[in-house]
């Protein structure tokens, strides 16, 4: 009998090949999808290009060097890699698919992000809506780890060690790893929680109200909001009543700088420890922390509004929305050596400038109106990037290798940067002109989906001006020209000079080298 997993992953599996076989049946039927050999190194200048504005576009493009079939401007697009060990489909903005064969990695989204799909080895991944997903994990089946969910009514799975759970929202179940928990168990949610983290258990009857915590040298009980207490023996206690109006806490009791934590919001609160001691009087409007460990003093008054700090390891003045400039010094924290950031606010949202620096590497991003205008620059030892956003007008970026690309218009693009779904999905559909500049030095401009274009490389150069109307293109000394979808054509190639008239050829000659006058150095001789 068949499992719900395996049903489930076969309808996956026929829900792909249907809609990847209609869609190449699409291509099919217009052409776009043909698979036309590829031109030899020694074929004529312009071989195996057609451009057809905006119906039909086919060429080798330098840049990402796959071989691109385009049509409807950008709205169709097929593409392969030389050695077809890279595949693209893309029906924008409705389906777009990519196969990576050497990578073993395979991609699809169905009118992004409502629907997609990826494969990563023996990884697969699918969701719907965030609600309908599916996941399975692991290259051997031992230690697979498999998801198949419909949020927030149905989870269930099987872990790496091959223990299967299933919950049904709300009547009951067992789920594992899921939402930071190693264990959750519910019977008619909220009813009766039971949560297991770190082998420690806690029990709500209902959720989050009554609770009862169990553990090894923890335990600890609340009721909500009237009393609850928590206890890590030797470690921390934690107290409340008519939470969150009144709190004591400590923390750090096995180490060598416990802290203390007295509240009664919103009048008073108080942190007290070796190294830091924090004051809060009618919370936001009044709060002084001294921090001995970091070398800093601060004055909130009120937060977030007016903040005033020195020392060595942290400098506000801070008077928004009219001023603030903010330094930070962290060291031996968070994994890193040491961090350096500094914050500049101008008539906050209207200019913000953010720095950071860590040891070999500087990153500076300046912003207007948050998303209006963004320009981030990061220089390391293993090189630059740069990354513009003027939304909507334009889009530039720069990797670390030198490759570079602009976009103009950039309608998504500011709000989630590199996202590659988005843009490939979408950028291309208001992509009125774009440049591209391989880490090679290869360039490619394109106006309008190739209305107008002009390819640049070490091999030569290629212009097509309103689309098969004209087209120019040089290699080392062999020249191609084509007007009117080439019904004339020059042509020099070794040295051939051709004309032709509808394909036919009309005129071919070679050129003669002229002889040029020299005088003898002597003079006289000629």
């Amino acid at each position: 009998m068949m499992t719900r997993r395996g049903v489930a992953w076969r309808a996956g599996r026929a829900c792909t090949c249907v809609i990847v076989g209609a869609l190449w049946l699409l291509l099919a039927l217009t052409g776009y999808a043909a698979e036309a050999p590829e031109p030899p190194r020694n074929a004529p200048v312009g071989a195996g290009v057609w451009n057809l504005w905006p119906l039909y576009d086919e060429r080798d493009d330098p840049v990402d060097r796959m071989r691109v079939q385009s049509g409807l401007g950008p709205f169709l697009e097929f593409a392969r890699s030389p050695d077809d060990a890279v595949r693209e489909l893309a029906i924008r903005p409705l389906f777009h698919w990519r196969q990576d064969r050497l990578a073993r990695k395979l991609e699809w989204e169905v009118l992004y992000p409502f629907m997609s799909y990826s494969r990563d080895e023996e990884d697969r991944q699918f969701q719907f809506l965030q609600i309908l997903n599916f996941r399975e994990e692991g290259s051997q089946a031992h230690a697979r780890e498999d998801r198949f969910d419909l949020f927030p009514f149905y989870l269930s799975g099987r872990t790496e060690t091959g223990e299967r759970y299933r919950a049904v929202v709300p009547f009951g179940g067992r789920a594992l790893d899921r939402l930071g928990q190693d264990e959750i168990e519910f019977v008619l949610f909220p009813a009766y929680v039971r949560l297991v983290k770190r082998g420690v258990e806690t029990r709500y009857f209902p959720w989050p109200f009554v609770s009862v915590t169990r553990g090894e040298k923890r335990s600890g009980f609340r009721i909500i909001p009237l009393y609850g207490e928590e206890v890590r023996e030797g470690v921390s206690e934690t107290r409340f009543v008519l939470w969150p109006l009144f709190l004591h806490q400590r923390t750090g009791l096995d180490g060598d700088n416990p802290e203390e934590t007295l509240a009664i919001l919103p009048f008073y609160a108080s942190q007290r420890s070796k190294t830091r001691e924090s004051t809060t009087v009618l919370w936001p409007f009044f709060n002084h922390t001294v921090d001995r460990e970091r070398q800093y003093e601060q004055w909130d008054l009120p937060w977030p509004l007016i903040q005033i700090a020195r020392g060595e390891g942290r400098t506000i003045h801070r008077f928004l929305p009219f001023f603030s400039v903010e330094e930070r010094v962290l060291r031996n924290e968070f994994l890193l050596r040491e961090l350096k950031s500094s914050d500049l606010v101008l008539l906050f949202p209207l200019y913000i400038r953010n720095r950071e620096e860590l040891p070999g590497s500087v990153k500076v991003r300046h912003r207007i109106l948050w998303y209006l205008y963004s320009d981030t620059r990061e220089e390391g030892r293993d090189g630059s990037t740069r990354r513009v956003d003027a939304w909507p007008f334009f889009r530039y970026t720069r990797d670390r290798e030198g490759a570079v690309e602009f976009q103009t218009l950039a309608l998504l693009e500011a709000f989630m940067p590199g996202n590659e779904r988005i843009e490939r999905n979408y950028s291309p559909l208001w992509a009125l002109y774009t440049y591209r500049q391989s880490a090679r030095g290869d360039e490619v401009r394109s106006l309008l989906w190739n209305l107008v274009r002009h390819e640049s490389t070490p091999e030569g150069e290629a212009v097509e001006i309103l689309g098969p109307l004209l087209a120019y293109r040089e290699r080392g000394e062999d020249v191609h020209l084509s007007l009117l979808g080439g019904a004339l054509e020059y042509e020099v190639r070794h040295g051939i000079r051709t004309m032709r008239v509808f394909r036919n050829v009309a005129l071919t000659w070679t050129a003669v080298p002229q002889r040029i006058a020299v005088l003898d150095p002597a003079g006289g001789v000629r």
